[in-house]
């Protein structure tokens, strides 16, 4: 039986060598020795050049190009490989579909072009080449009419048919529609039976458009096909859609017990058990396609995976492309609802249909939190016309599935889907929906201690704007985080380890800005000392993959353990030769990725942004930094007027008097008029210091002195000696009569045992 489709150069290779050489092009190379089709040329030996570069002739073929790249790169004739490479890649005939059929004309090309990579200075070069072929291979794969060419060859001789479901196998899940339409067509019916054994040797991709098939199909004798080619290919995201057929009215009996032994054999071939009903089926379903497990995850060498439908009306399958990093979401969802349809109060599917939602918005780049069209919405064409936002279903599901929502967002340690999550809940939740002690209540309060500073300052936010008046675990962490918003910036801090100093400080150097910190060691575990010691969070791990005591699988493993790096995301520095290790860890952890270690900024910093995206990690800008920092002081202030919650305001003084030097002026008068409520000398003094500052602006100083006078009538004058003279002075003698007259304001709050008020009158008299 075969399970995936092998066949061209390209794809031979790749299926050989699994293990990733080069990950932006999907290929490897450690297993490639043992499997070996032909025998592999000697490795290219970096031979120095004699004299200059040869140049390619103007006006060469694409064919001469990609044959003289793949001549000098064999001789080590580097210089002159990389020009013709450079040549081919500008060729304004490039066509990828005929650059794939060179590299499957010459069975030794992939071979040499994955030695390119590995072992010489042309990686860059051979990475791209490598690009345009994939680009070929899969252009030529899900072509129509190739396919149909391939389906019509089933009916030639045994070589003409191994040769045709060899190339059906390469089209994968693009075949089947056709496949399926030539069995409904009776003009064809000769072709029947070589169709009917093909189809289970397309192999596990042409799972998704069978079992959409299965169920919608209208004729009984083709639903038998698709059942028995289901049970062949023997994978269990199958088990729910003949399950399902087994439930549906008017199946025949005959189809009945097919289906059961289908499933009897899948199941015995997986190995484990899948659930009793249909809906626990489908909700098992689900939980692979969101957790994005292997068996069921789109190939991430694609930029677009295929959601399939049946179009009734014209008998087909029909599919639509949307970006591969919201396909699993999307098959959560709708997998999710199939649940639902078997068992309309499922709550967990509910939830889980909730938590994939959100997801897919936050892949699509879509504010999570905001209910308001987004056109980024239009990636997803799976979505009718004015679909609603996440938001939207999560609070008319109401409290009891957004904190169902979150609990997942909390083991997952994924930030967007929290967000999302958390929003809700401040909207329709209040304090008694939002904390207490019953199980499903807890992750809110959980969410306070969640790796994403963002996701800890909503959650912070949610529960001091409930103002809860009853104890709960975790209440003392609330104002301390609404305390640690208000020094946000929106500046990122990333962690560099590399024992090659020279590559560590080029790395650092690369991602140094304005708006990052970059911490850099050549050790791990004094990385990781220092980061906890002078870092407040950290955006990012980049962690060479040739670091010892411990090695990169210890270190990123130990990583994930920690609450606190659990959904930080990681880079791996792959140096040469150990691209095996790294692949490795990247395949066994979330949110890690690779790149080479000498990889330029622009590609690190593309790395960068995949795996934050991948975790739900919240990037902050100066300007959101600064809304949530005022969100959260707003908060405070809310807290300290109520009076009666158990939240302790007074734990966020020392950060709301840090927060008076903030760049931001709005911050700071916001920041003022919340320590106006404290009734320590220290919140006063402090605002006394701020607004008596002459070479701070008029709007600031008086709405400053606006919040000291409150603050004097609230807790009585606590000044200094020699605060309370400067501010008698400012209030007699300041030019400005604005400034004058604040000063004057909080003088007279103050309510000094000692009156200047004779000595203010005395100063204007005028005879």
């Amino acid at each position: 039986m075969i399970r995936n489709g092998c066949s061209t150069t390209l794809q031979r290779s790749s299926c050989r060598v699994i293990a990733a050489v080069v990950p932006a092009l999907w290929l490897a190379v450690p297993a490639l020795a043992q499997t070996k089709r032909t025998p592999e040329p000697a490795e290219p030996a970096a031979a120095p050049e004699p004299g200059e570069a040869i140049q390619p002739e103007a006006g060469a073929s694409v064919k001469s190009l990609f044959n003289d790249f793949l001549h000098y790169a064999r001789i080590g004739r580097f210089q002159a490989a990389n020009a013709h490479a450079r040549a081919l890649l500008a060729h304004p005939k490039l066509d990828p579909v005929e650059l794939a059929q060179l590299a499957d004309a010459d069975p030794q090309s992939i071979h040499t072009l994955i030695l390119i990579v590995k072992n010489s200075s042309l990686s860059e070069s051979a990475t791209k080449v490598f690009d345009v072929i994939h680009q070929g291979e899969f252009e030529m794969r899900k072509d129509p009419v190739r396919i149909k060419q391939n389906i019509d060859k089933l009916g030639g001789d045994p070589q003409t048919e191994y040769n045709a479901i060899k190339h059906l196998s390469e089209s994968g899940e693009y075949a089947i529609p056709w496949m399926l339409q030539a069995l409904d067509d009776p003009a064809r019916r000769e072709l029947r039976p070589r169709i009917v054994r093909a189809l289970p040797k397309i192999g596990k991709s042409a799972l998704n458009p069978l079992v959409i098939a299965l169920n919608n199909v209208p004729d009984a004798d083709l639903k038998m096909i698709i059942v028995r080619a289901l049970g062949q290919i023997e994978y269990g995201q199958s088990i729910p859609y003949l399950s399902k057929l087994i439930a549906t009215e008017g199946v025949t009996a005959e189809l009945r017990t097919a289906a059961s032994e289908a499933i009897a054999r899948i199941a015995n071939a997986i190995g484990h058990h899948v659930g009793e009903s249909p809906a626990q089926q489908f909700f098992a379903l689900s939980e692979q396609n969101y957790n994005e497990h292997g068996s069921v995850k789109a190939d991430p060498r694609d930029p677009i995976a295929n959601v399939w439908y049946w179009d009734a009306s014209n008998r087909f399958l029909n599919k639509i492309a949307v970006p591969t990093a919201i396909f699993g979401p999307i098959m959560a969802m709708r997998t999710s609802e199939e649940a639902i349809r078997f068992q309309p109060d499922y709550r967990d599917a509910i939830a889980l249909w909730l938590a994939a939602d959100i997801r897919r918005e936050a892949r699509l780049g879509m504010n999570v939190e905001s209910g308001e069209a987004d056109s980024k919405q239009a990636a997803d064409e799976t979505r009718p016309p004015n679909f609603p936002r996440s938001i939207y279903f999560v609070r008319a599901a109401g409290p009891a599935y957004a904190h169902l929502v979150l609990q997942r967002a909390v083991a997952d340690r994924d930030g967007a889907v929290a967000l999302g999550a958390i929003a809700a809940l401040q909207s329709v939740a209040g304090a008694s929906s939002l904390i207490g002690s019953e199980d499903y209540k807890q992750p809110l309060v959980q969410a306070l201690e969640f790796p994403d500073a963002v996701v800890r300052i909503k959650a912070a936010i949610a529960i001091g704007r409930a103002l809860p008046t009853s104890p709960f675990f975790g209440a003392q962490n609330v104002v301390p985080i609404l305390g640690q918003a208000l020094a946000q910036s929106g500046k990122g801090n990333v962690i560099v380890v590399d024992p090659d100093g020279e590559n560590l400080n080029r790395v650092m150097g690369l991602l140094r800005n304005p708006n990052i910190t970059v911490l850099g060691e050549a050790n791990f575990l004094k990385a990781l000392e220092r980061a906890r010691r002078e870092l407040d969070s950290v955006s990012a791990i980049l962690l060479a993959s040739d670091i010892r005591d411990p090695g990169l699988s210890a270190a990123v493993g130990a990583l994930r353990k920690e609450f606190v790096f659990g959904a930080t995301p990681i880079i791996v520095l792959t140096k040469p030769k150990e691209e095996g290790l790294a692949a490795d860890v990247v395949a066994a952890n979330r949110g890690v990725a690779q790149v080479d270690a000498a990889a330029d900024g622009q590609m690190l910093a593309t790395r960068l942004s995949r795996v934050a995206a991948e975790v739900g990690q919240t990037t902050l800008t100066p300007d959101s930094a600064l809304e949530l920092a005022l969100e959260a002081a707003e908060t405070l202030r809310g807290i300290a007027l109520n009076g009666r919650t158990v939240l302790d305001f007074g734990a966020a003084e020392p950060m709301l008097v840090s927060a008076l030097a903030s760049p931001s002026e709005e911050l700071r008068v916001t920041c003022a008029s919340v320590l106006a409520l404290a009734e320590t000398a220290s919140a006063q003094r402090a605002l006394s210091d701020l607004a008596l500052k002459t070479d701070n602006t008029e709007s600031l100083r008086v709405a400053v002195f606006g919040s000291l006078a409150d603050s004097a009538k609230h807790a009585g004058n606590k000044l200094t000696e020699e605060q309370v003279n400067e501010l008698v002075k400012q209030a007699m003698d300041e030019p400005n009569l604005n400034l004058r007259t604040a000063a004057s304001k909080a003088l007279g709050a103050l309510n000094l045992t000692t009156s200047k008020a004779s000595e203010i009158i005395r100063k204007y008299y005028g005879g």
